[in-house]
């Protein structure tokens, strides 16, 4: 995962961009958003040229994705793909999600932790994962959902471990604020209701947001909502979610599960500290695409977008 701005003993720029998260957090007009969101795809139409992407023939997914808030997209990954995921991450260290422990590995995970995060360099070398994230399909939906070509802004792989209960309501149902975004998550292990699934309150992403963020009780959303989504899946199972809807990550009962989560956004998050990675196959991708996490240099790639390119089979 990312690491977020330091208030304490950060620099000005530091301030300044926590500054413009909060004020962009106090717009919560629909209207307004929408507007500001479309000025800013104007401006980087103007700052970077023409989108590049090619959504012509995901119009339904699309459809679907912006009046449910979430969307299936099948199997991303093979179980072989997984499998050798897992076994290069088998000898790597993670970290708890509150930074408040030492680095451990998945054959020794602390008393009561229940969320191990790894580090973005281990996330970029793990095998398939930069492939997933920068799959033309994904690419092309999310600038289809955006307006324009997306930016990474957020990679995270994180283990979520069985236990009676996660920390400062880590896994509870809530929002996020960043404007102009949408997540792709991929099981990386089987995900069964006992194995903590996705879970996505559908059509709560149509909201007003919230000027302050809260958490949400199960029996808060079945009262206001009368319905959430549980995503289960084989590994490899991928999806997209608009995580300003309400959301969580259910905590396990019996089995513990690795996704992969990968955040599109118009531009950088400003809650977030970046500090891209050197990447020895950082060419084969879209460097505007990739230029918050990999260590690429200067210049704008090509994302691989044309109607040539073999297209995935979206689900509802």
């Amino acid at each position: 995962m990312q690491k977020y701005v330091s208030v304490s003993g950060g620099s000005r720029h530091a301030r300044l961009k926590l500054f413009g998260y909060y004020v962009q957090r106090a717009c919560t007009s629909r209207t307004l958003r929408r507007i500001a969101t479309r000025a800013l795809v104007a401006g980087l139409h103007m700052l970077h040229g023409p989108s590049a992407r090619a959504i012509r023939d995901d119009g339904l997914a699309l459809d679907r994705m912006r009046a449910q808030g979430y969307l299936r997209m099948g199997a991303l990954l093979s179980g072989d793909q997984c499998a050798q995921a897992l076994a290069y991450l088998r000898d790597q260290d993670m970290i708890p999600a509150r930074r408040d422990g030492c680095p451990f590995r998945i054959d020794a995970v602390p008393p009561g932790c229940r969320v191990g995060d790894y580090p973005l360099e281990t996330l970029v070398h793990c095998p398939h994962i930069m492939e997933v994230a920068n799959h033309p399909d994904v690419l092309r939906l999310a600038a289809g959902y955006l307006g324009y070509t997306p930016t990474i802004s957020l990679m995270g792989l994180r283990w979520t471990f069985p236990g009676d209960g996660a920390p400062d309501g880590l896994l509870d149902f809530h929002r996020d604020s960043e404007p102009g975004s949408i997540k792709l998550m991929v099981y990386l292990t089987d995900v069964d209701l006992d194995a903590g699934p996705h879970s996505y309150v559908p059509g709560t992403h149509r909201d007003r947001m919230p000027i302050r963020l809260r958490h949400y009780s199960d029996a808060d959303v079945m009262r206001r909502h009368g319905c959430r989504v549980d995503i289960t899946g084989a590994a490899g199972t991928a999806f997209f979610v608009d995580t300003r809807g309400i959301h969580k990550g259910t905590l396990p009962a019996r089995t513990a599960r690795l996704m992969l989560i990968v955040q599109y956004s118009l531009l950088p998050c400003l809650i977030y500290d970046y500090a891209p990675v050197a990447y020895p196959g950082h060419d084969r991708y879209d460097a505007y695409v990739n230029r918050l996490m990999l260590a690429t240099g200067a210049g704008r790639g090509t994302v691989p977008l044309a109607d040539d390119v073999p297209r995935h089979s979206l689900q509802d």
